[in-house]
């Protein structure tokens, strides 16, 4: 399966999702471009971090269409929505990174080992090419004397820096990230709010959810405010946040 637009990197169609009787996605249609960063804003049971997990493959939608890197997740075939095979649904995970706000670390491995992990054992890496792409990725999280740590010595800000550079050691084509700073004290997010900020500088595909307005005006290409499960208003990002056009959006950016 593939599809036709070649600039997307994510095409989300017209997906729903529910929890028993709460709809929390209600008809949501993305667009991502390769080297565009999105970021998500909205209240807390708006519907950002399902849209997330189901982009992710953690959670499966009722309807609608996702298309990752090209190629089709899921799609609604004779009024039902059809996933892809587990084979094309690994090569598809391969295809983005993950980085979580409680971070996700295995604690019983070093810090190495939670990058290499998977290079070796999903992406059959050697172990030779798996430490070079580790030590660059140190190197850039500024964690290199942190190598052989246990997730239990590192600051909460540490932590989410080695999430991130294992979420880029696949070298994916889109990295998602759900409100990454959420679990740190304004002095941490200030240094991994430096990093993603380097990462847009250098043109990779981000979807970042945040309650970070003034950090989603200035990094991201684009906004969507998302509430009560659909997408109330999106736009350039600046534009978005200083000139809102919806009055649910104005009420919600009233608050920071």
């Amino acid at each position: 399966m593939s599809d036709s637009n070649k600039d997307a990197v994510l095409e989300i169609k017209d997906i729903f999702k529910s929890f028993g009787d709460l709809e929390v996605l209600k008809g949501i249609n993305l667009e991502v471009k390769r080297g565009e960063v999105v970021a998500v804003i909205g209240p807390s049971g708006g519907g950002k971090s399902t849209l997330l997990r189901c982009a992710t493959t953690l959670e499966k939608v009722d309807f609608g269409k996702i298309v990752i890197g090209g190629d089709v997740l899921c799609e609604d075939i004779d009024g039902h929505c059809r996933y892809c095979d587990k084979k094309l649904e690994k090569q598809i995970r391969s295809k983005f990174g993950l980085v979580f706000q409680n971070f996700n670390l295995f604690p019983h491995f070093s810090v190495r080992r939670n990058i290499t992990e998977a290079l070796i054992h999903v992406h059959k890496k050697s172990k030779a090419e798996a430490d070079i792409i580790c030590d660059e990725l140190l190197l850039k999280m500024d964690l290199v004397e942190k190598a052989d740590a246990y997730p239990c010595n590192l600051s909460g800000g540490q932590q989410q820096r080695v999430s991130i550079a294992r979420a880029l050691a696949t070298n994916p084509e889109i990295i998602f990230f759900d409100e990454p700073t959420s679990a740190l004290d304004p002095e941490l997010t200030k240094g991994v709010l430096t990093v993603i900020r380097e990462l847009a500088e250098e043109k990779m595909t981000m979807v970042i959810v945040t309650h970070e307005m003034s950090f989603a005006r200035d990094v991201a290409d684009r906004i969507i405010f998302m509430d009560g499960g659909v997408i109330v208003e999106e736009g350039p990002a600046y534009e978005l946040v200083s000139n809102p056009k919806q009055e649910r959006t104005k009420a919600f950016l009233a608050g920071y």
